[in-house]
């Protein structure tokens, strides 16, 4: 049977929509698979592969249309390279990001190279730039991108206005925070504490009517998110202060960790509380410590000055003497004009002399007809002579004149030297009047300097005291845990919970660094506690943790994590990890192994995530080793790793004392390979055995 062409053609435009269908979704699977490998990347040092992976899902997401993802991959690239390679090629590629978008006119490309550009200064400690570029992005995302949450920004804002003292602009970025849609529990908190410190200022004035109903705000605020910020005892102290409840303003002065602050709070309850020797006690302790912090900056300020007025000085001793020795040159070359002029007047008189002469002589040759001969040989002569003397005093008058002019180019030149010279004189004016703004502004720029490294202070020993630093003395467990910031705060974190005889802990990694790590990795010890204390399993705990972290999660922050409950009376381990690094567990063969497990995600990358969990019979006698990246990956001065072969060579190696013994070993053999360089991550190490 013969077949129709127009059957074939219905045919192969039935199987059209068919095979389209089949490329999209391979697509799509290609796109899950690199984001997925992106993600699991972040936490890594591995750049080159990274790099890879971001831009095949560039391609992918470009051609599939998937404008959100594709600019969320580039700017995470952008941030990989500024804060774990090389900080000038994340700079270009986050510039590369931001032509690409005004080329395409994409709204949501322009604000999310906005966002990275802020962070970036920001790390860099640009204040003026970042805040320049959050309330860009914060304007244009009002104007075309009205669902997208920028309370991260105003908050961002709000802190750099507060360093300002600009009361305002901090009511005014709070406030707007708290407008935005889709805010999340800790902008809230964060938001509503801007707007307490704002109300105590200017400092010396009764705030109490203005502060007392945004502290209440603040508090049901706080009490609601189960969110604590650094700037909660500061608010606390005020809150004290200014209703008059002195004994629980020193009690909370005595909890700041700065000893300027401290001594300052303390000396002022003292004193309110009429204590006045231990106000004044503390009070010259406050004025101790700060002139020991600014006599140093003074006296190098009091020099260079005294130094410039010296160079000032002998430069303006120098100019007087160079103008007294070209006057005297001047006066000089005019008495050399005099005396020429004296000597012209006296061959004029000679002159004249000569021809009453020559006169007599004619008269002579008249009067004496016989001796003409004589007389005209004389007149010959005195001809001659007169000659010579014309010559003479046409030689002489060039002479004058040569002279003459001489003096008027040295008077010229004299008068455009002092001209120069005058303007070269309010030139130096000048310069030393920008020079005196310069410095003003560095004093300045310094003072906020300051400011930023004091608050940076105050958040790392916040930070520090969110983890556990005491461990139970108990005859069936020994642990103990520790955690070195790369920077001022960090994103590592351990924890522990024993009740009875269960033991629940974990240690886990926040990608990035610095203060939003450090936030995100607050927010996750409180929800592991909430968790533990309801005898969830590990699973279970990673799974409620990824839902809860999930959420809102707009900065894409997530956190590695390692979770284990041990029964400490049949030593029975029941964990689970979340795209931690495998721990090291030791054994009655040797000393110690990885430990394999089943691979999990990260939380917080995906929503609805089901984790597995895993269990051992029993680990009793044998000491389990859990730890962060910061460790096996530090660096020395020729960027050379401390590696995973050389970690797991040392626990074998070493004699298991105790847990305290292990991780101190550890951090030294660190410390010894870094040899100096600087650490570039945080390195949280945790030892635990069930005895």
């Amino acid at each position: 049977m013969k077949i129709k062409p127009i059957t074939i053609l219905i045919f192969i435009l039935l199987c059209m929509p068919i095979k389209m269908q089949a490329q999209e979704n391979a697509t799509a699977a290609t796109i899950e698979q690199l984001e997925k490998e992106m993600y699991q990347l972040f936490p890594t040092r591995n750049v080159d592969k990274f790099i890879d992976v971001t831009e095949r899902l560039k391609e992918a997401t470009l051609k599939a249309g998937n404008e959100g993802l594709f600019y969320r991959a580039w700017a995470n690239q952008a941030s990989f390279v500024f804060s774990k390679s090389d900080r000038q090629k994340g700079m270009e590629i986050a510039k590369a990001m931001n032509e690409y978008s005004k080329q395409h006119d994409s709204k949501l490309g322009i604000y999310y190279s906005s966002i990275t550009n802020a962070n970036q200064s920001s790390s860099l400690r640009m204040e003026d730039d970042a805040l320049k570029l959050y309330l860009n992005a914060i304007q244009y995302k009002q104007k075309y991108l009205p669902k997208i949450n920028a309370a991260p920004a105003y908050i961002g804002a709000a802190k750099i206005y507060y360093n300002r003292r600009q009361k305002d602009k901090i009511l005014e970025m709070a406030t707007k925070a708290l407008a935005e849609p889709n805010i999340i529990g800790s902008n809230i908190v964060d938001a509503w504490s801007y707007r307490c410190m704002a109300t105590m200022i200017p400092e010396g004035v009764d705030h109490k009517d203005e502060f007392n109903p945004v502290y209440e705000e603040w508090k049901k605020a706080k009490e609601k998110y189960k969110y604590n910020t650094s700037l909660s005892t500061l608010i606390e102290i005020y809150h004290a202060q200014i209703n008059g409840d002195y004994k629980k303003m020193l009690e909370l002065a005595k909890e700041v960790k700065i000893p300027q602050e401290r001594y300052r709070f303390m000396a002022h309850a003292y004193e309110w509380l009429g204590d006045w020797n231990n106000a004044l006690d503390y009070f010259k302790k406050y004025k101790l410590l700060s002139d020991s912090l600014n006599s140093a900056e003074t006296r190098k300020q009091t020099a260079e000055h005294t130094l410039q007025l010296d160079v000032i000085r002998a430069e303006n001793q120098t100019k007087e003497l160079l103008l007294h020795n070209q006057s005297l040159k001047l006066a000089h070359a005019q008495d050399e004009l005099e005396q020429r002029r004296l000597e012209e007047e006296a061959l004029n008189l000679t002159l004249k002399n000569q021809e009453i002469e020559l006169s007599n002589a004619s008269i002579k040759l008249k009067n004496d007809s016989l001796d003409r001969h004589a007389q005209q040989l004389k007149l010959s002569e005195y001809q001659s002579k007169l000659e010579l003397e014309q010559n003479k005093e046409k030689i002489e008058r060039i002479t004058l004149w040569t002279a003459v002019c001489v003096g008027l180019l040295i008077i010229s030149f004299l008068s455009i030297y002092l001209y120069r010279r005058s303007r070269h004189m309010k030139d130096l004016t000048a310069a030393y009047d920008k020079l005196e703004t310069a410095y003003e502004q560095l004093e300045h720029t310094t003072a906020a300097k300051e400011r930023i490294e004091s608050e940076l202070r105050i958040a790392r020993e916040i930070q520090m005291s969110m983890v556990p630093h005491e461990f139970p003395q108990r005859t069936d467990l020994d642990i103990y845990a520790s955690m070195t910031p790369a920077k001022e705060v960090g994103g590592d974190l351990y924890d522990y919970l024993l009740e009875d005889e269960i033991l629940y802990f974990c240690l886990g990694d926040v990608s990035g660094k610095g203060v939003p790590a450090s936030l995100f990795m607050a927010q996750t010890i409180r929800l592991f506690r909430a968790l533990a204390k309801q005898h969830l399993m590990p699973a279970a705990i990673a799974t409620q943790l990824n839902n809860d972290l999930t959420e809102k999660n707009d900065n894409g922050m997530f956190v590695t994590m390692f979770i284990g409950q041990l029964n400490l009376i049949t030593g029975q381990l029941h964990f689970c990890n979340a795209g931690h690094n495998p721990p090291v567990i030791g054994g009655d063969e040797q000393h110690g192994s990885f430990l394999e497990m089943e691979p999990n995600a990260p939380i917080g990358l995906w929503p609805e995530l089901e984790f597995i969990g895993e269990e051992i019979e029993s680990i009793k006698k044998r000491p389990l080793f859990i730890y962060s990246d910061g460790l096996n990956e530090a660096e020395n001065t020729k960027q050379e790793q401390f590696g995973d072969d050389h970690m797991l060579n040392i626990l074998r190696h070493t004699k298991f004392k105790d847990a305290r013994h292990v991780v101190e070993l550890m951090e030294a053999e660190v410390k010894r390979h870094r040899d100096g360089a600087e650490p570039s991550d945080d390195m949280t190490i945790m030892c635990l055995k069930a005895l």
